[in-house]
């Protein structure tokens, strides 16, 4: 197959890709590899009468969890009009390529929960991975910007549909497996496109393409390859704000940072914390806390990147740096849900960094001060958005006590502590905004007039 399916273009490389696949099987051991694409918890699914439903694919189904919903149909139709238009020509027919995919369809059955024989025949199978794998590649390239597929989509769907099909590859009972789709095409161009399209899905820099390699094992599936986009360290944190800062030239709107990256190491846990479970903390919004003096700065966006610094008469609270789009709510709410299998291992950063979030974003005012001091970037038309999505993250009903234990507990002391925050408080009472300066110096002024008329009517000249 070489690039015959990944790239569907005149050029085709030469290599054997079923030798290749088994050279990486033997290498990697990517065949042998026991993860599995898990379905939403139970925990998760509730909803009220009126919350949207963010499971469940709304065009086209990836992977057998959802194929054959009537409500999908078109997508399914759409499927085989991109596979005969664009792969078709590659000089081998459809029995070649599912003759192909026989040889690893156990191994394709064995990423998913309870796919059986009953359900999907090996043949059934193969079919569906192959149409579906085709398309999962056409969108890719289509929405990195593939001038050809751009046309070809907007001829037959229109581009507004667009947005809502991609939204279908961020579900996490809807991924195919990433070596699945190199197995499809050449290895080294299909991590590629895997790695250019989750960096621009995602917003990240383009930096970041060698990270997603590292580590004992690589993203199993696209969900997989956004969530470590968003929870790995920056290398230099002083690095990363001195070039956002440069490059967005600080707008309000807010777009791409420039970043770098290595792995964040693990924090361990302290079984103190099972024995003796701290108390709740109050919760406490931006504008309390800059109430209190406390000021807001960027650090990185690695979601764990989440320090607090107490001085002597104020308080400095960094943060990540997030955009938030469109997208947004849905690709957290399935990180979220990816959080809890065992595939992404058990420290839920993204659960807890949306909690914490929560607690900080409780109105309008909020989100306009993290953006002003560039830590909220978004691409949305009005902060009550932003605030709205936020709050309809679900989290599954987990806090910010193990992650962000140490930081709220620092905070709520910082706060507690009259001496540090007296001038903090004097001076957002009346030194905030013109009027109340005005008022307190024109108050100070009849003061200061009241005691002198006093003064001289009890001692006269």
């Amino acid at each position: 197959m070489g690039d015959q399916l990944l790239s569907a273009n005149n050029t085709r490389d030469k290599r054997n890709p079923i030798t290749e696949f088994e050279d990486e099987a033997e290498d990697g051991d990517i065949v042998r590899d026991d993860r599995r694409i898990r379905k939403v918890p139970k925990v998760l699914q509730f909803k009220g009468h009126n919350e949207e439903d963010y499971y469940t694919p709304k065009l086209v189904s990836f992977g057998p969890y959802y194929h054959g919903l009537e409500e999908l149909r078109l997508g399914e139709e759409w499927k085989h009009e991109v596979f005969t238009t664009f792969y078709s020509y590659s000089g081998k027919d459809k029995e070649f390529f599912l003759r192909e995919i026989f040889k690893v369809v156990d191994q394709i059955r064995n990423c998913y929960v309870a796919v059986s024989r009953d359900s999907y025949d090996d043949e059934a199978l193969a079919e569906m991975m192959l149409l579906d794998t085709c398309f999962a590649i056409y969108l890719m390239r289509l929405s990195l910007g593939d001038e050809e597929k751009i046309m070809h989509f907007y001829i037959y769907l229109g581009l507004p549909a667009l947005p809502l099909v991609l939204r279908d590859l961020y579900l996490l009972e809807n991924q195919i497996p990433l070596w699945f789709i190199k197995f499809l095409g050449n290895t080294e161009e299909g991590w590629e496109l895997i790695s250019d399209f989750s960096i621009s899905a995602s917003a990240k820099d383009r930096r970041l393409k060698g990270i997603l390699r590292q580590g004992e094992k690589q993203p199993f599936h696209l969900l997989d390859a956004f969530y470590r986009l968003f929870v790995l360290e920056l290398e230099n944190p002083n690095e990363f704000v001195a070039a956002t800062h440069r490059d967005l030239e600080l707008d309000n709107a807010g777009k791409w940072p420039v970043k770098k990256y290595q792995w964040w190491p693990r924090r361990k846990q302290n079984p103190d914390e099972f024995e003796n479970p701290k108390p709740n903390r109050q919760s406490r919004s931006v504008t309390d806390l800059k109430a209190k003096g406390i000021h807001f700065k960027p650090s990185s966006d690695c979601l764990k990147d989440i320090k607090f610094k107490s001085y002597t008469f104020y308080g400095q609270l960094q943060l990540p740096v997030c955009l938030f789009t469109v997208d947004s709510k849905l690709l957290f709410t399935h990180m979220i849900a990816f959080e809890m299998t065992p595939e992404s291992g058990d420290e839920y950063t993204v659960t807890y960094y949306v909690s914490f979030l929560k607690s900080l974003i409780v109105k309008s005012e909020d989100v306009k001060e993290l953006r002003e001091k560039k830590i909220l970037f978004s691409s949305l038309d009005y902060d009550e958005q932003i605030v709205e999505a936020i709050k309809e993250i679900n989290t599954g009903g987990y806090g910010v006590d193990k992650m962000f234990d140490d930081v709220k507990r620092a905070i709520e002391n910082h706060c507690s502590s009259k001496s540090k925050t007296w001038i903090a408080e004097l001076i957002y009472t009346y030194f905030r905004n013109p009027w109340t300066v005005t008022a307190l110096l024109a108050a100070t002024f009849l003061l200061c007039l009241t005691f002198l008329q006093t003064y001289y009517t009890m001692n006269p000249k």
